[in-house]
């Protein structure tokens, strides 16, 4: 495929995507649960600084505050408050990826396209394409309003150069793959559930869903079997995958390294992807 007719595609997908009141929609939801996001994770790593003076095991919460306070401590909150509610937020990332796909077939718009393009290989590429772009988007959407909180954070408690660090650096990095991917596998199961409704409910009952549900198989396991590996197997729930790819120590107690968590979410996403293309590629536009 020349270069060329790819990028027009592309910008054909993307100028959809700007054209729709939807993105509006998508965009206003992401920043409002982003800022909330935000402020909570602003609170909670404040308490843990400042320990409230009633608490039972309050030697316990100030040793845990003085070691926050300690350049690795210091490091991770940063790396937590950049990265604030990305495993929810990355939720928009998977629903603008199903919009991207399954919003022609709702409009009924498919078979322009369809004719227009005859490969319709081409046509799901520029699609996954796109939405890699409008993931990014929403990375540096809540890049930029979680680096701005982080850095009035860290000079309110008086805390310096975390923020520049590898550590935030590199959850920040992440957070980008999650979004990115994320979007792909959106694309790939709006391209698989024809009606657009359906895919969506399917997003977010198995994001949300799917989470729970591994959560409480993985305890049932080690309840029985008693390895302590078992406790690591909800990394193949994507929340928690984007969780253990952002975090940075270990996000829960047996957690995999941050490699594991983005080899699952590229599994997803690749195997939506093929899988929504076949679907396409077969399918009776007409």
């Amino acid at each position: 495929m020349k270069p060329a007719i790819m990028r027009r595609l592309v910008a054909a997908e993307l100028m959809k995507v700007r054209t729709t009141a939807s993105w509006w929609y998508y965009l206003a939801g992401f920043g409002l649960l982003a800022a909330g996001a935000l402020t909570n994770n602003w609170f909670s790593h404040h308490y843990q600084l400042h320990p409230q003076a009633d608490l039972p095991d309050r030697a316990q919460a100030l040793a845990a505050a003085a070691q926050a306070r300690t350049p690795s401590g210091t490091a991770a909150i940063a790396a937590s408050m950049i990265t604030s509610g990305d495993f929810l937020t990355a939720l928009f990332a998977i629903l603008l990826g199903v919009h991207i796909a399954a919003n022609e077939f709702a409009q009924r718009t498919a078979t322009v396209t369809f004719l227009t393009v005859p490969r319709r290989g081409r046509v799901v590429a520029a699609k996954v394409a796109a939405a890699a772009c409008a993931g990014a988007v929403f990375w540096l959407a809540a890049t930029l309003l979680n680096g701005i909180g982080t850095g009035v954070f860290l000079r309110t408690e008086h805390l310096s150069g975390a923020l520049t660090g590898v550590t935030a650096a590199r959850s920040a990095g992440m957070a980008l793959l999650v979004y990115v991917l994320s979007a792909v596998a959106g694309v790939g199961l709006g391209a698989l559930i024809r009606s657009q409704l359906a895919a969506v409910i399917t997003a977010i009952a198995a994001y949300a869903g799917g989470f729970a549900l591994i959560e409480l198989v993985s305890h049932l396991v080690y309840d029985l079997a008693r390895q302590g590996w078992v406790l690591g197997l909800p990394v193949a729930a994507p929340p928690l995958a984007d969780i253990v790819m952002t975090s940075s120590g270990s996000a829960f107690p047996h957690a995999p390294p941050p490699w594991a968590g983005a080899a699952v979410m590229a599994g997803y996403a690749l195997a939506l992807a093929a899988a929504g293309t076949a679907a396409i590629r077969a399918r009776d536009v007409s």
